[in-house]
């Protein structure tokens, strides 16, 4: 059965990575942090995810990673509990299981700062992601990644609203879901 976006909100922890060659990793401890449309990917990326019936493609806004030469898209189903996604323009196959439901706001800022920059705060539950021109990552809501970036929860509330983030004032742009503490 075909997953909708809507479904797919939450941190999800990647447990099996088939690659083309058969070569098979478990162990990676990769994660995807997924908010109603806006994503960070613990692999050094973020931005929007989209879907096309079973195909869904991960757009790339930020990216500390070397793109590959196709767009990041799968086919996706599940079985049972566990979401697998089979790549459609390379070959492979990973499986993705959602830590427990994240219990708090889930939603996504999309931000713009200074001389045009932009970033992105995605947050479900107890768990954040950021992505701007400097750096991609995934932290815990009043732990040491949000209080090096600064990052005050509580005071976001709608589009047009500033906050601070990693040494700079950033102004909501768009706003989807909820990330208020």
């Amino acid at each position: 059965m075909t997953p909708l976006l809507t479904e797919c909100a939450g941190l999800w922890r990647r447990t099996l990575l088939i690659e083309a060659d058969g070569t098979r990793d478990t162990e990676s401890g990769v994660l995807w942090l997924q908010g109603p449309t806006a994503y960070v990917d613990s692999r050094g990326f973020a931005g929007t995810l989209h879907q096309d019936d079973d195909v869904f493609e991960w757009h790339r806004e930020f990216d500390a990673t070397t793109p590959g030469p196709h767009p990041d898209a799968g086919v996706m189903h599940w079985e049972g509990d566990i979401l697998v996604e089979t790549g459609v323009h390379e070959r492979y196959v990973e499986h993705w299981v959602r830590d427990p439901a994240p219990g708090g706001p889930t939603g996504a800022l999309r931000l713009s700062g200074p001389a045009g920059a932009s970033a992105l705060l995605v947050r479900a539950g107890a768990v954040f992601g950021w992505a701007d021109g400097t750096r991609v990552m995934l932290g815990t809501v009043g732990g040491a990644e949000q209080r090096a970036l600064g990052i005050d929860f509580a005071g976001i509330v709608s589009v047009g609203d500033e906050i601070q983030a990693n040494g700079v004032r950033w102004t909501v742009e768009k706003s989807e879901g909820n990330v208020n503490s």
